[in-house]
């Protein structure tokens, strides 16, 4: 079951605060969600669960995730230090039926204009 979309940035930021502290069990038990045995195998699993958690309703439209907000949601894995594991990504363009792209009307810059960071501590000691 997926959560009501959030009606402000306000909210929306609540929520992404509330996972504070939770693991990725816990998260998915609250969603009836089975973790995967291997995150290497399912690697959107963690960035659908969140995207499921807060509300986010764009799913795999070029739109940023939340899009009556205009913000983008990104998680990144990050060490105990909070330093990035690996780069996040962010949308593909295609190098066809492009005439006429700029930076100001591109998908990209929607995308990136306001973004939502949600830490994920991802370090093999953790259970």
């Amino acid at each position: 079951m997926a959560s009501r979309v959030p009606e402000t940035e306000t909210e929306l930021l609540a929520r992404a605060e509330a996972l504070t502290g939770k693991s990725l069990g816990q998260i998915a038990g609250e969603l009836n969600r089975t973790t995967p045995e291997s995150l290497l195998r399912h690697k959107g699993w963690v960035g659908e669960l969140i995207e499921q958690t807060l509300g986010a309703t764009a799913s795999n439209l070029p739109v940023p995730d939340f899009s009556h907000l205009g913000i983008e949601l990104k998680t990144i894995p990050v060490n105990k230090n909070g330093r990035a594991g690996e780069s996040t990504f962010v949308c593909a363009v295609s190098v066809s039926n492009n005439i006429g792209l700029s930076w100001e009307n591109s998908t990209v810059k929607l995308k990136l204009a306001r973004v939502l960071w949600v830490p994920v501590e991802a370090t093999s000691d953790l259970e």
